[in-house]
């Protein structure tokens, strides 16, 4: 466990919040879509998206669903510690995201594509994301990728829409694209690879229930696929055949 002091944190709504960790040990750099265990002193210890990363300052994108998540946004002071371990599982390597992309997200699943279209901003230029949120303000946390690629984006306050009814307008040009990679809650990520099917190469990075981190404790199980030691990025045909 590495103790890691809060030196930043940015509000970016009333249930989203940047925070910025400074590791007082040394990690190995994270790939886009690996995922550290972050304890939080008081409460509990959670698996979260590294969201940017960059000279030992690990930055974690949080929503609001439980107490621990909500101490995060709302209360957490800057000048505190929590600790850290990791990066844990299989992150996006580049290539696998080879050509144009159509990268899709529901919610706070945006959290690891932040860092990896600032990561493969070379390689991902004329990508587009597709993505949806709750309220519009939530939709914020997009701000910072407007000049890596074309987002369009829906939030059900406004719009009364979700990324899967974005998605639906797309599907008749889908092989415009070489390839999509889907980020979100499990829902969204299984009506994704069946709307999608086969008609384009896919990738999904997995949510499942994380406690320890290393493949042990079997909370994450998806048939014989262990999200935290076997993910979270799996190949779509495989997650297909997962949730079958």
């Amino acid at each position: 466990m590495i103790p890691s002091k809060v030196v930043e944190k940015v509000v970016v709504c009333r249930d989203v919040a940047h925070i910025y960790l400074k590791l007082l040990k040394p990690i190995v750099k994270p790939t886009p879509g690996q995922f550290v265990m972050v304890w939080v002193p008081g409460y509990e210890e959670i698996p979260m998206s590294v969201s940017d990363f960059s000279d030992d300052i690990l930055r974690i994108t949080v929503k609001c669903r439980g107490p621990t998540t909500n101490y995060l946004v709302r209360e957490l002071p800057v000048g505190s510690y929590l600790g850290v371990r990791g990066p844990y599982g299989k992150g996006v390597t580049e290539d696998l995201i080879s050509g144009k992309g159509l990268f899709i997200v529901g919610g706070i699943g945006i959290a690891p594509i932040l860092y990896l279209v600032k990561y493969y901003r070379e390689l991902i230029k004329g990508s587009k994301l597709l993505a949806g949120f709750v309220s519009r303000d939530e939709s914020k946390v997009t701000d910072e990728l407007i000049n890596y690629l074309e987002v369009d984006m829906v939030s059900e306050d406004v719009d009364g829409a979700t990324v899967i009814d974005l998605l639906k307008k797309y599907l008749p040009s889908i092989n415009n694209y070489d390839y999509y990679l889907v980020s979100g809650p499990k829902a969204v990520l299984d009506q994704v690879v069946n709307l999608v099917g086969d008609s384009l190469r896919g990738y999904v990075l997995t949510e499942s229930l994380m406690k320890c981190g290393l493949g042990f404790c079997g909370s994450c199980a998806l048939k014989d696929f262990l999200v935290c030691r076997d993910g979270t990025l799996v190949d779509a045909s495989r997650y297909r055949w997962l949730i079958s």
